[in-house]
């Protein structure tokens, strides 16, 4: 099946807003895949060089060939160490992870310093071969899955954490407006937004932060996102099993999806789920 390349539906679509700052900045082809030499130079514009916590500018490489049975060359490792980010041509998939390293790069580099440090401690642990543990589940649910909330109402986080969707959503929809923020994070979910269905949910990382921030232009709340989220990444007692992250159904949120102008969009059960309180 061949992959379309439509970057103007990506600059266009209000699901993809924390992307802009980046994508404004990159003078990649309208009707055709960028190849990697376009992608690097997206990274090489940046006001700041992308690095991961080990110190290593981050390039774009193409993936290997073949698999290594040395754990310091997959694809977390590699990262890690070399600064090498794996990227596929005409792949959504990786595009989207380029430019969550662009847009979060502090973020990222945290999410993979853990997932680094993770791997090494199994590989050098006499039970190596101990199944995948619920921290590294967490990391990959966020990094694939992720979006990020801002709240400068503590009322209208508790609601999300509550599951009260109709209320939030619809009742304090102009609130919600005001005084949240939701951004896709993980490139999957990205992936995913292409095609908004209802049904679509992110894991969600929900960040307090003053009315103020939430006055900033849009690139300054993204920087004061990426630094809160990076410092939670950071803390080895967050982000510990995949019940750490909220259930998020993006396109409940106002001006996600025309479909949610109407009270009657949050009455399907399907999607707007009563459930459990996030353990967040």
């Amino acid at each position: 099946m061949t992959v379309v390349w439509d970057i103007a539906q990506v600059q266009a679509s209000p699901l993809f807003a924390a992307l802009r700052p980046v994508l404004e900045q990159a003078e990649w082809p309208q009707q055709q895949w960028p190849a990697l030499p376009e992608y690097q130079a997206l990274l090489d514009c940046l006001p700041q060089p992308v690095r991961t916590a080990s110190g290593a500018r981050l390039r774009v490489a193409p993936p290997a060939l073949e698999k290594s049975q040395d754990w310091r060359q997959g694809y977390e490792p590699r990262i890690y160490l070399s600064g090498e980010l794996p990227t596929r041509a005409s792949s959504w998939h990786d595009c989207f992870n380029l430019l969550a390293w662009a847009t979060f790069p502090l973020a990222k580099a945290a999410l993979n310093a853990r997932h680094y440090t993770l791997l090494e401690a199994r590989a050098t642990s006499l039970a190596h071969a101990t199944p995948r543990t619920a921290r590294q589940d967490a990391l990959t649910q966020f990094d694939e899955s992720g979006v990020i909330v801002l709240s400068a109402d503590p009322s209208l986080t508790a609601l999300l954490k509550d599951f009260q969707w109709k209320t939030l959503f619809w009742e304090r929809r102009t609130d919600v407006l005001t005084h949240m923020r939701c951004f896709l994070f993980g490139h999957g979910l990205m992936e995913k937004a292409l095609r908004p269905y209802q049904g679509m949910t992110g894991k969600g990382v929900l960040l307090s932060v003053s009315p103020q921030t939430l006055a900033l232009p849009l690139a300054a709340q993204l920087t004061h996102a990426d630094h809160l989220l990076a410092d939670l990444i950071a803390d080895g007692q967050q982000l510990l099993q995949p019940r750490d992250l909220a259930p998020v159904p993006v396109l409940g949120f106002p001006g996600f999806t025309r479909e949610n102008e109407c009270a009657a969009y949050y009455d399907d059960q399907r999607y707007f789920r009563p459930g459990r309180s996030a353990a967040y």
